[in-house]
């Protein structure tokens, strides 16, 4: 199955974005980084308040919701008509994401090479969305390699490592 290239339209970009740092803001997820490639999301995370599952169901409803509602508004049948026929479950009338893949994190080293993954996802040969993986704007690479400011806010895994855990919000935000 071919999955659109949706997220490379700021428009549909900003809204997985804006829910991302909805839920970092409302202390739902510590959100350690993030890639949001053309046509799915990678994220390190970690719930605060409901399960994994819970916290990934209700993302990927609400942002699929608000992307068919702006496709809709858009007029794009065309999109519209591949994700009715790309629809995974027979509840559901579109599927916008793909099947959602959950790992926990159970070692540093584990943590690490997941974080590597996922930053070097946008400069992989099959993808070359930036030369440098600190240049992708929908990533937060650029400031675990450079420092720079990022998209969105989420939590410096670095400091939220080495904190103890009576730390009031378990680390630093970083923008």
């Amino acid at each position: 199955m071919k999955w659109e290239h949706l997220f490379s339209v700021q428009e549909y970009a900003k809204i997985v974005l804006d829910s991302l740092s909805w839920l970092q803001q409302e202390k739902r997820v510590l959100l350690f980084a993030f890639v949001l490639m053309p046509s799915h999301l990678h994220t390190i995370l970690k719930p605060e308040k409901d399960t994994i599952g819970e916290v990934l169901q209700q993302f990927g409803s609400f942002t699929a919701h608000k992307i068919l509602k702006k496709l809709r508004e858009d007029n794009k049948k065309e999109l519209l008509d591949i994700f009715h026929k790309n629809k995974r479950d027979l509840g559901h009338e579109h599927s916008i994401w793909q099947d959602i893949q959950a790992k926990n994190i159970y070692s540093e080293d584990f943590l690490w090479q997941k974080m590597e993954y996922i930053h070097q996802n946008p400069v992989a040969k099959e993808w070359k969305l930036a030369e440098n993986r600190g240049d992708y704007i929908y990533s937060s690479a650029a400031y675990y390699d450079y420092g720079k400011k990022s998209i969105i806010e989420f939590t410096d895994i670095n400091e939220w490592l080495i904190l103890p855990s009576s730390a009031g919000d378990g680390g630093r935000s970083m923008k």
